[in-house]
């Protein structure tokens, strides 16, 4: 009888501890922090840069952004406040058809302006990093609802902002034209 109650006991403590160990790193893993990377840091660098220049009206740090092979003529429009290109980044009342609002309303009407970085991971097609620049407000936009592309693509016109970017040779390039100007990024179904 006695030995039946060992083996009892030995089996309770031996679940005890399963239990207690495995709350335990399930607590752990919890509590573990999200792995850094510095690499995505220095797309949001870009962010910040880059909404401080939209904010200040600043086309020459723009520029320093810009796609190399549509540069030369982005400053020719950026320059024309009656051009579709500065219409988009910077005067919602001339936007054509008046669809949406430019770049520059959504971050200056921004009570709390986030700029979340989505890491799109390696392109198997031409190995590249990407990344997506979304430039929003935190106060009526949570993280969650960025993470539903339905949301993302009802919204881009009025109230969120993006830029696709890729990583080569150590450096973030644009992929798209300024804030994914003239393209539906965020409406894409892939």
């Amino acid at each position: 009888m006695r030995a039946k109650a060992i083996a009892g006991l030995l089996a309770l403590g031996i679940t005890a501890m399963t239990a207690f160990f495995g709350l335990l790193s399930d607590v752990r893993g919890q509590q573990r922090p999200k792995k850094h990377d510095a690499v995505l840091d220095d797309l949001r660098l870009i962010g910040t840069k880059v909404a401080k220049a939209v904010l200040d009206r600043d086309i020459s740090t723009l520029l320093q952004y810009d796609r190399p092979d549509l540069r030369a003529d982005d400053e020719i429009w950026l320059k024309d406040k009656k051009s579709d290109l500065y219409c988009f980044v910077f005067d919602t009342s001339c936007i054509p058809g008046k669809k949406g609002r430019s770049v520059y309303d959504k971050l200056s009407s921004a009570r709390q302006l986030g700029i979340k970085v989505i890491g799109g991971g390696k392109s198997a097609q031409d190995g590249h990093r990407y990344g997506v620049l979304l430039f929003y407000d935190r106060a009526s936009i949570s993280d969650q609802l960025l993470r539903s592309r339905a949301f993302l693509c009802k919204e881009s016109l009025d109230r969120i902002a993006s830029w696709t970017f890729k990583r080569v040779d150590g450096t973030w390039e644009p992929v798209t034209p300024l804030f994914d100007n003239e393209t539906d990024t965020l409406c894409s179904p892939d």
